[in-house]
C-alpha cells in the first residue's frame, strides 16, 4: 500500500486592521510595551491555520502482450496544496486544490481541467461534519479504492474494472472530456458527516444541470471503519441516468488483508453488470505481496493479477505487477510491470 507523507507549515491568520497597530502605539506608553505585544498577538494566535504541500510521483516499464514496451504509470500522479484555518467554536474553513499529469511527458492528466484532481472550499465542523463546494471524487470514488490492492489506480494489474463495471459518474460527456469527469463531478456539494461508533455518511450531487443530461449526478456511500474492519455501501446515478449499487469490505488479519467487492451496474439502454472481485495482501517487514480476481460475467471478462512491493524508505517503493485478462473483444492477454513510486 502506497504511504502517504506530507510537509506542515504553521501558520496564523492576518486579520488584524493596520490601523490598529498605529492606534496602539501612538497611545501606549513606553513602560506599557510588553502588555501591548500580548494584547496584540492575542487575536493572531486564536485563529490558527495549516497548509499542506503533497504529492505522487509513480512510473515504470510496462509490457502487454500485442503491444510494445512502454514507460506509463501504475499509479495516478498529482501535485496538491489543502489547508484549513481554525476559526473558533470547533469549526473551521478548508481548501484543497490538485492538479494530476503524466511524468513521463510532463503533460496535464487531462487537458480539459487543469485542478484536475480536485477543488473545492469548504467548512468543517467538529460536532456536524464537512460541507466542500467545486469539483472532487463522488462518495462511490472517494471510498472504493481501500477495498482494491492496487488502489482503484486501473493501470497494469489494477481490478478497479471488476469494482465498478462499465459505470461513469459523467455518462454523457464521457469521450469528449477525454474521461475527465469518469469519477468526479463539477459544481458539486460534498458532505461528509461525523463518525459515530464507527460509521459514516458521504453524500454528493451536482448543483448544475448539463444540457442534454437527464438529471444532476449524485451518490451516497455508508462506510464503517473499527478496528481490523472495513466496509462501504455506495449508490450511485449518473447524468443518463445509469446506476450503480457497490458493496465493498475488508478484514486484516495480522500481516493478511483480505478484500472483497460486489457490484450491480443498471446502464440506461437496459443493460446490466454483476462484477465480482476477492483480492488481499500480505505484508513480509519492508515487503507486500498483492493479488487478487475480478469477474464481470455479464461482460465475460476476467483478470487475475499479482504483485510486488518492496519499500526502500517510507515515501519511496519499487513495484512488480504480472497479470492475464480476458475480454471477449480482444481475447486473452498478459501484462507485466515494472516501477516506482514516490510519496511527499
Amino acid at each position: 500500500m502506497l504511504a502517504w507523507h506530507e510537509w506542515l507549515f504553521e501558520g496564523e491568520s492576518a486579520a488584524i486592521l493596520p490601523s490598529f497597530f498605529i492606534f496602539c502605539q501612538m497611545h501606549i506608553a513606553v513602560r506599557h510595551q510588553l502588555l501591548f505585544w500580548l494584547a496584540c498577538a492575542a487575536p493572531w494566535a486564536e485563529a490558527q491555520s495549516s497548509v499542506v504541500l503533497y504529492g505522487n510521483i509513480d512510473l515504470g516499464i510496462s509490457k502487454r502482450s500485442g503491444n510494445p514496451l512502454a514507460l506509463e504509470r501504475g499509479y495516478n500522479n498529482w501535485l496538491g496544496i489543502k489547508g484549513s484555518e481554525a476559526l473558533g467554536g470547533g469549526l473551521s474553513a478548508t481548501f484543497h486544490l490538485q492538479t494530476r499529469f503524466n511524468p513521463d511527458t510532463g503533460s496535464l492528466e487531462r487537458n480539459s481541467t487543469f485542478w484536475q484532481g480536485e477543488s473545492t472550499v469548504g467548512m468543517a465542523s467538529e460536532t456536524h461534519g464537512t460541507l466542500r463546494l467545486g469539483r472532487a471524487l463522488t462518495p462511490l470514488w472517494n471510498n472504493v479504492w481501500r477495498f482494491e490492492p492496487w488502489l482503484n489506480s486501473g493501470f497494469n494489474g489494477s481490478l478497479a474494472a471488476f469494482q465498478t463495471g462499465s459505470y461513469s459518474s459523467d455518462g454523457l460527456k464521457d469521450t469528449a472530456t477525454d474521461y475527465a469527469n469518469f469519477s468526479r463531478i463539477s459544481n458539486g456539494l460534498f458532505y461528509e458527516s461525523p463518525t459515530f461508533g464507527g460509521w459514516s455518511l458521504d453524500a454528493a450531487g451536482e448543483t448544475e444541470r448539463l444540457a442534454g443530461a437527464a438529471k444532476r449526478t449524485s451518490g451516497v456511500s455508508l462506510n464503517y471503519a473499527r478496528g481490523a474492519v472495513e466496509a462501504m455501501a455506495s449508490y450511485e446515478s449518473n447524468r443518463i441516468r445509469d446506476r450503480i449499487m457497490l458493496i465493498a469490505a475488508s478484514w486484516r488479519l495480522d500481516k493478511l488483508t483480505l478484500m472483497a467487492s460486489h457490484a450491480r451496474v443498471h446502464l440506461n439502454q437496459g443493460d446490466t453488470e454483476k462484477a465480482v472481485m476477492l483480492a488481499g495482501t500480505y505484508k513480509l517487514g519492508k515487503d507486500t505481496v498483492r493479488a487478487g480476481y475480478g469477474r464481470n460475467a455479464d461482460r465475460h471478462s476476467s483478470k487475475l493479477s499479482m504483485g510486488y512491493i518492496h519499500a526502500l524508505s517510507v515515501r519511496t517503493n519499487i513495484y512488480a505487477d504480472l497479470y492475464r485478462d480476458r475480454e471477449p473483444d480482444f481475447g486473452s492477454a498478459v501484462g507485466a510491470a515494472l516501477g516506482i513510486s514516490h510519496t511527499f
